[in-house]
């Protein structure tokens, strides 16, 4: 209960912060956070493009959720679901062979390609001593560069329609995508909770001290989790390509910020799945809602980046304050 009140706390502080930049262009807070309302949730068109949009943003803050919650704080989601999204592209698009073959020849080597790539900072942190949040971040743009290279020469074929995922309302964006991130949701916390991996991978997180003293291998932990995170992580980049753009397109992903905005679903829902889920359709609304908010009023669609902003600095600062009691208590005793 004390974890869901600090949660809404930043909310409504970073709404607070919201309103300050919506006063600053002679605009009612409450009568712009109504329009932002309607704009995610008022209309069915509204309600089906903010669940398009937290569909890549729930996958990523699972990928975020794995990692964190065992006390690996990476942050190259972004990285990962790059490659997810090219790699199955690429396929897709060039792979010889039935549909149903390429699909999973799609899916199989863009799971490996993210998790692989998450690997990379795994061996940095435990040959190299390299901080993973360092590793990780500058991976992203090292994921990009190398993309790109790639596109240059390979220019990005189209996915075949029989192959693109199906749409639940014809001339509407959701796809059948949004059942593949309710059905990871359940699958991680299954994992987290209930399986002998999940209670090493969360006692690791909570005391690696104590976790090794009682047998777990933190080495082993920390491949298994950061590989399972980079395959979640880029299979959003997947669904994204197969239920959206239909071709790998540079900086859709990175403009977007999904997995930065999923990371911010994670802190948010100090890593439970379902709270990712309810709180990355929550943001994903914030930026839909925005869209409406520019284009009734003088208030410029940026407002949601200063919300989600707000949001992530907020709770990271309690994550942040929470770390620092616990070492306080750690060097007293």
């Amino acid at each position: 209960m004390r974890r869901l009140a600090r949660a809404l706390f930043a909310v409504f502080i970073a709404l607070a912060f919201g309103s300050v930049a919506i006063l600053a262009v002679g605009e009612n807070p409450f009568r712009i956070y109504g329009i932002l309302f309607r704009g995610a949730f008022g209309s069915t068109f509204a309600l089906l493009s903010t669940l398009t949009r937290a569909t890549p943003i729930i996958l990523c803050g699972l990928g975020a959720a794995v990692a964190w919650k065992s006390g690996y704080q990476g942050v190259g989601g972004e990285g990962q679901m790059i490659w997810g999204g090219f790699i199955a592209a690429a396929v897709a698009a060039h792979f010889p062979g039935p549909p149903a073959l390429r699909i999973l020849f799609a899916l199989v080597f863009a799971l490996l390609a993210g998790g692989l790539w998450s690997l990379i900072s795994a061996v940095l942190a435990d040959k190299f001593k390299v901080a993973l949040v360092i590793s990780t971040l500058l991976m992203n743009f090292i994921a990009d560069i190398v993309v790109w290279h790639f596109l240059v020469r390979i220019p990005a074929a189209g996915i075949p329609a029989y192959m693109r995922l199906p749409r639940f309302v014809p001339h509407h964006t959701l796809h059948y995508g949004i059942f593949f991130a309710l059905l990871f949701v359940f699958l991680v916390w299954f994992l987290l909770n209930r399986t002998r991996f999940g209670y090493e991978a969360r006692m690791t997180g909570l005391n690696p001290n104590f976790s090794s003293y009682g047998g777990i291998n933190s080495r082993k932990i920390m491949y298994g989790v950061l590989a399972l995170s980079g395959m979640i992580s880029a299979f959003a980049g997947v669904v994204e390509v197969f239920g959206v753009n239909y071709r790998y397109m540079r900086g859709a992903f990175t403009t977007a910020s999904f997995a930065w905005v999923g990371l911010a679903a994670a802190l948010v829902s100090r890593f439970h799945p379902v709270g990712i889920l309810f709180t990355s359709i929550f943001l994903a609304g914030i930026t839909t809602g925005s869209a409406a908010v520019s284009r009734a009023t003088d208030v410029p669609i940026g407002i949601a980046t200063i919300i989600q902003g707000a949001i992530f600095l907020f709770i990271s600062a309690q994550l942040l304050k929470g770390r620092r009691n616990k070492r306080s208590e750690k060097e007293m005793i």
